[in-house]
């Protein structure tokens, strides 16, 4: 199976394009130089591929990164620059070879309202600036997969889109890159992390330029964005450069130091990559070993400066297939490293009750049916068969024909969604709370009206599915995909309603630190977090539906154990091997002790080989595309 085609049927509605005018009253002047952008969708000015930072290539390479250097003349920022270097993927329009991007990588952009030069240079009222990190797992995505003008011109507010640097190029330690030259952040291992601080620190240096307020920056991502915003709230480094953050389906657990820089089995909810198993994939790839064993021998025996030179040398491709081949089982997404000077010591959990750092408001949140989007993919629930008419026209060669279990799919989909929920967004909410953070907001994003293409429910497949929420916080409603494959006629005006209550408290939050009844004052109060009885977190959804509410259920993993253990639609096997699989390796789940003690006992003893093969088959299909 093709897994590109199939990851493109629920990434489609992504794609974004701008238009190409180029306007002379979008010159301006940065450190670095002269600027001129062009004119972008819904009357905004847009400037593509801006470096924010030197490119990270040669001895740059594991380095954190450098200021970059200015220019002579006037610098044309009308196209996208190539996103990070990855395995390919359709998200990005990709052809079908293995890889894409560039080493050459670490650009921005920006889009603001029409705003003359005169406007820029003589008004007082700066915008607040919102800089948006993308997901992809950490290892695939781009900044140019996203269109922010609707969200710029409406609310006028400016937004702000980075790359960073991904996979082992974004997050890798080894012994042997460490060498008296080396800063702290140069070994730190966290160089994805340190290039979206970079990416701050030119947004303060320039954005004023722009017509933007230094001085009320909102960090705002999903997914693995979601993480990276997460980390930018847990770096001691980060103090000061932003104001507010947004976490959209972030994950807050942290890769292990530890694992990854040794041998030693992971134990973590996180696993790691080696980057000793690294070095030795590529020695194996070299022809310089015959196996894996003989790699080992032969590193034992490699003074560090051989091995950094090897590292060095290496094509990105050949680092990125050794670091995929070394990978852990159910590895999961590449995390950051809690090395103590640019991520706290404790990780992203240890910022929800540090009071070192300066607290920023802050939004977290899920969405209804996150894992409904992973297990569409998995052959083990549903049944897929060739595509034909227009999906294969436009290059899908598979779709979902049926869900084999409908009941057992909405379960696990239910628990895995929830607990990723407890663990992203109550748990961190409540810990805030104590630790003194009054200005902590929580959502659950719920909209889920989907189309029924070739007989196959939409909106039971996938549901409010990961990702999907960021269709409404960009308003990218009007392409052909959206308007005709997601939602049809019924579901648009509702879906267009909703996005633009979500893109409203998005805006007011963006500007004053508290969503409240959103920018126009008119929408149900969002409420901070309470961890007494009451409003907790806001429900987003259709008027078709609930419409907008405050919920006043928290997801603990007392709470979430209770349901699983009485869900009539699950027998006790089937109950052991859901939270089995929540808890295996990558998973958000429980501890051994935890799992142990659940239902009496009931589940310590039970052969778990066949849901184990299962889950990492899974694995194994859908390694190439981390979400």
């Amino acid at each position: 199976m093709n897994m590109k085609n199939t990851i493109s049927i629920f990434s489609l509605f992504l794609i974004v394009s701008c238009g190409q005018s180029v306007n002379q009253e979008s010159l301006r002047e940065v450190e670095e130089g002269s600027i001129i952008g062009m004119e972008g969708e819904n009357n905004t000015f847009v400037w593509k591929g801006i470096p924010f930072a030197q490119p990270p290539v040669g001895d740059l390479r594991w380095k954190a990164p450098l200021d970059t250097l200015a220019w002579e003349g006037i610098y044309e920022a009308i196209e996208f620059k190539s996103a990070c270097f990855q395995g390919s993927s359709r998200i990005q329009g990709d052809t079908e070879d293995q890889w894409s991007g560039s080493e050459d990588c670490l650009y921005l952009n920006i889009w603001t309202p029409q705003l003359t030069q005169d406007q820029v240079t003589g008004s007082q009222d700066k915008l607040p600036v919102m800089m948006w990190i993308h997901g992809g797992g950490n290892t695939t995505g781009s900044a140019h997969v996203y269109d922010p003008s609707l969200l710029v011109s409406k609310h006028k507010v400016i937004v702000v889109t980075i790359q960073y640097r991904m996979g082992p190029l974004g997050w890798f330690r080894h012994p042997a890159l460490e060498t008296s030259s080396s800063t702290k952040s140069d070994i730190s291992g966290n160089y994805g992390t340190l290039d979206t601080i970079k990416a701050l620190e030119w947004i303060n240096k320039n954005i004023q330029s722009f017509g933007g307020d230094t001085g009320n920056v909102t960090v705002f991502g999903e997914s693995a964005g979601g993480h990276n915003a997460a980390a930018i709230f847990a770096s001691p480094l980060a103090e000061g450069l932003y104001h507010k953050v947004i976490v959209q389906s972030g994950i807050m657990s942290s890769s292990s130091i530890e694992a990854a820089e040794s041998y030693l089995p992971e134990s973590g909810i996180a696993p790691s990559r080696s980057g000793l198993e690294v070095v030795n994939h590529i020695l194996v790839a070299n022809n310089s070993a015959v196996d894996l064993l003989e790699a080992k021998k032969m590193q034992n025996q490699m003074s560090e400066d051989e091995i950094r030179s090897i590292l060095y040398e290496q094509d990105p491709s050949v680092l990125l297939q050794s670091s995929y081949d070394a990978r852990p089982k159910r590895g999961g997404m590449t995390r950051v490293f809690p090395d103590g000077h640019v991520i706290l010591k404790g990780g992203i959990e240890e910022s929800f009750n540090n009071s070192s750092l300066t607290r920023v408001p802050i939004i977290s949140g899920t969405n209804k049916d996150e894992n409904k989007f992973f297990n569409a993919l998995n052959r083990n629930f549903v049944k897929w068969g060739p595509a034909s008419g227009l999906y294969k026209t436009v290059g899908v060669d598979e779709m979902p024909l049926e869900i084999i279990d409908p009941d057992y799919y909405d379960a696990i989909s239910f628990y895995g969604s929830s607990f990723w929920k407890q663990r992203a967004v109550d748990t961190p909410a409540r810990k805030l709370i104590q630790s003194g953070h009054a200005d902590t907001y929580a959502y659950r994003f719920d909209w889920d009206e989907l189309r029924t293409i070739n007989d196959m429910d939409l909106s039971k497949l996938i549901g409010a599915a990961h990702a999907l929420e960021i269709l409404f916080v960009f308003g990218s409603f009007d392409s052909f995909v959206v308007k005709n494959f997601l939602f049809g006629d019924e579901a648009y005006p509702a879906g267009k309603k909703l996005s633009d209550q979500i893109q409203s408290y998005w805006a007011e939050f963006a500007y004053t630190g508290n969503p409240g009844r959103g920018r126009e004052g008119d929408l149900p109060l969002w409420t901070s977090w309470s961890n007494q009885d009451g409003d907790k977190y806001l429900v987003l959804d259709s008027e078709n539906d609930k419409g907008v509410y405050m919920s006043d259920i928290e997801y603990t993993q007392d709470y979430l154990l209770d349901r699983i253990a009485d869900d009539s639609r699950l027998n006790n096997k089937e109950k052991c091997e859901t939270l089995f699989g929540l808890s295996y390796g990558d998973g958000n789940g429980v501890s051994v002790k935890k799992f142990n003690q659940f239902m009496n006992g009931e589940c310590a003893d039970r052969d778990y080989s066949e849901i184990l093969a299962m889950i990492e088959s899974d694995d194994e299909d859908s390694d190439s595309q981390d979400n």
